[in-house]
């Protein structure tokens, strides 16, 4: 059940119905939504809700544990056994045909024609996003948090949330634990801002990103050696656009779903095209994503590996290169957290080294990058060739595909006028997209209660009407 659907809005007119028939008796309220969350998630495949109800028990088990536990000792070995648990499942998953095609082949190089038994294992829409919110929840209370679920319930509902359950936003226990717990707020908290967002997410999904992918987008990245290198380099911007579209689309709608159903969820972009350096992109880009790195993995890592250079090497610059270390080790994961592949590891690589060298030219050799248009520019266009790898199905289609940008002689297809069209769309909306949208929010607030609803389902239908036809799965329902 994909959000942009009739399907969909019947289900989720149902849902608000009784949500908000239900606002006087939270309890039931939150039982309602979380059999609405469960029957979502069931409508993509049953076997999900088991894997979603295992890990949300398993997880708030160990949770108490942690709370609970006496002595250090105690909640260390709670915390351990959580990890293990949690990344174990992931890695069945997620990636065990990755390791099994890789390890085999690594095998058969050295002489050793060995292989791992072959299983056919689903990989469960949305586990990446549910099961590192799961481990923020047992760090953070390791840490001595203080948000901890009030019981069953709340952690079960704050674990399989619909609107952020398929590909996020990852909420931390603080963002959504204590709305989870406060009573049901008494009427739609900004219903306009929702309505807009919910607006926003489809144009950019239904219209902006399908009518990219479908005009050009899907079929250079399918067969490269079949278009100019000039197409080659219009698919590459026009990717960059797409999977900003799908993804921000997604994250809108599910903003906005969240706020008619009473709650507040996280922002997860932040114009990331304007960064000005590869750095602030990544704290543009998927922020609750970015963030998690940050605080679960880059700093304990810099932190550890800084002190070990100091000690045993006595490094004047041990922070420093700790530091970079961090750096690269954790956009490596980061790669293979987006996909079971080698231009997924490959992609994270890049932006490691990318952010090695931005981090080392600041503050080794204390260089400024220009922070103006050219900064904008270098910068999207670095992050732009990482697209190729990461939307590339495999190293030999990635290589092609940036040998191809260069063969300025090779005949081909070419593109539409459209796609140019488009990408200026794109860079007009990073521009003043929140103008645009803020505007469309204080024009509804001036709206009779009773006209509102109107101009908002009147804009949905020009949006829907304009969409081609056909709706491709958001991109990230695949990590």
């Amino acid at each position: 059940m994909q959000f942009p659907t009739l399907e969909f809005a019947v289900f989720f007119t149902v849902c608000l119905t009784l949500t908000w028939a239900l606002r006087t008796q939270r309890v039931l309220q939150k039982l309602v939504l979380l059999a609405a969350s469960y029957y979502f998630y069931a409508r993509i495949d049953l076997r999900f809700v088991a894997i979603l109800a295992v890990s949300s028990v398993l997880n708030y088990v160990v949770g108490e544990g942690i709370a609970r536990g006496r002595g250090p000792g105690a909640r260390r070995a709670w915390l351990t056994a959580g990890v293990i648990v949690n990344l174990a499942m992931l890695a069945a998953f997620k990636y065990y045909a990755f390791f099994q095609d890789s390890l085999g082949d690594f095998l058969a190089y050295v002489g050793l024609p060995l292989r791992l038994p072959v299983l056919e294992i689903l990989l469960p829409v949305g586990i990446s996003f549910y099961t590192f919110q799961a481990l923020s929840y047992i760090i953070d209370l390791y840490r001595g948090g203080r948000d901890r679920a009030g019981g069953w319930l709340d952690f079960l509902l704050y674990m399989a949330f619909f609107p952020k359950l398929l590909a996020g936003p990852i909420c931390r226990a603080r963002e959504l634990l204590p709305q989870i717990a406060a009573p049901a707020p008494r009427g739609v908290p900004d219903v306009s801002r929702a309505a807009t967002l919910i607006l926003s997410g489809l144009f950019k999904k239904a219209v902006l990103a399908s009518l990219i992918d479908t005009h050009l987008v899907a079929a250079a990245f399918d067969a490269p050696e079949n278009y100019t290198a000039g197409a080659l380099w219009m698919a590459m911007l026009g990717y960059s656009m797409q999977i900003y579209w799908d993804f921000s689309g997604y994250t809108d709608l599910a903003l906005g779903l969240g706020l008619l159903l009473g709650f507040r969820l996280p922002q997860n972009f932040e114009h990331p095209y304007t960064a000005t350096d590869i750095s602030d992109f990544w704290r543009r880009w998927h922020i609750t994503f970015s963030s998690w790195l940050r605080d679960y993995l880059f700093f304990p890592l810099a932190t550890r590996w800084s002190a070990a250079l100091r000690a045993r090497l006595s490094l004047r610059s041990a922070a420093l290169w700790g530091a970079q270390l961090a750096v690269l080790v954790t956009f490596i994961l980061c790669g293979l957290w987006h996909g079971a592949g080698w231009t997924f590891i490959l992609w994270g690589a890049y932006h490691g080294v990318l952010l090695f060298i931005h981090h080392g030219l600041r503050d080794g050799l204390r260089m400024r990058w220009n922070a103006g248009w050219l900064g904008r520019a270098g910068t999207f266009l670095l992050v732009s060739f990482g697209w190729v790898l990461f939307n590339s199905p495999d190293l030999a289609s990635a290589m092609s595909y940036l040998r191809g940008m260069f063969a300025f002689r090779h005949a081909g297809n070419g593109f539409e006028l459209l796609i140019v069209l488009l990408i200026v769309v794109g860079v007009a909306m990073h521009i003043w997209g929140p103008r645009l949208r803020s505007l469309y929010v204080e024009l509804s607030e001036r709206l009779p209660w009773g006209v509102r609803p109107v101009v908002w389902f009147a804009t949905g239908m020009v949006i829907l009407a304009v969409k081609p036809s056909g709706i491709a799965p958001y991109i990230y329902f695949g990590f």
